[in-house]
């Protein structure tokens, strides 16, 4: 299986801009009539950090200044009237550069406060963020606590239930042996019944003789009651 890169081995890195390629492109823009500015060398270069070219832009401005301070001796040499006139470029020259130096240096200026600025607010975010963080924190603590403490009375009513399901469970293994026992004792004692019932010996009953009838009297009549006879 093939080893996959890691991230960031893929990405090309952009290579870091020199200060040879700063001052080129300076010259270049200057030579346009144009004073650089920081937007410019980022367009003449394709790129590059805005912190390396604000630096390299200062100090092309102030070789600049230190060539410019040098030519009245090197301007000896030359015609008065060639001097002048490039005196008066060197001077116009440096004022060119000492003004592009200080709208630069004000350019950088407002950049690094909008920097701090975004920073201020990157960092206030961030700390907003690590108290929200915090406080999910301290919630989820909470909850797992309580969840714990929920867990352990759960556990205990359980084994509180299975020790009572187990007493259960022994009385009912008592009582069936109980049961068991009475069961066995009532069927010894039947057994005995019917062997003791067997054991004892018929006898038959004799048959009982019929009683001899009486005679039956017919009933007397009573004699008939003779009238008397008066005499007149």
């Amino acid at each position: 299986m093939p080893n996959t890169p890691s991230y960031g081995q893929t990405r090309k890195r952009r290579e870091e801009v020199t200060y040879a390629q700063i001052e080129r492109a300076a010259t270049d823009i200057l030579k346009t009539g144009v004073r650089p500015t920081l937007e410019g060398l980022r367009t003449a270069l394709g790129g590059g950090s805005p912190r390396t070219l604000l630096d390299g832009l200062n100090r092309y401005w102030h070789d600049l200044g230190n060539q410019v301070a040098g030519s009245p001796d090197t301007l000896q040499r030359l015609p008065a009237a060639v001097a002048d006139l490039a005196e008066g470029l060197w001077q116009r020259a440096l004022s060119v550069a000492t003004q592009a130096a200080q709208a630069t240096s004000t350019e950088g200026e407002a950049q690094l406060s909008r920097l701090k600025n975004q920073l201020e607010l990157r960092s206030h975010t961030l700390s907003q963020r690590e108290v929200e963080l915090d406080e999910r924190l301290r919630a989820r603590e909470r909850t797992v606590k309580e969840l714990e403490e929920h867990l352990r009375a759960a556990i205990s009513m359980l084994s509180k239930r299975d020790a009572t399901i187990t007493g259960l469970e022994s009385r009912l293994t008592a009582s069936q042996q109980e049961t068991e026992e009475y069961r066995l004792r009532l069927a010894k004692v039947i057994q005995r019944a019917v062997t003791r019932q067997r054991r004892i010996p018929t006898t038959r009953v004799p048959k009982s003789k019929k009683a001899p009838r009486l005679p039956t009297r017919s009933p007397r009549k009573k004699p008939a009651r003779k009238r008397s006879v008066k005499h007149r």
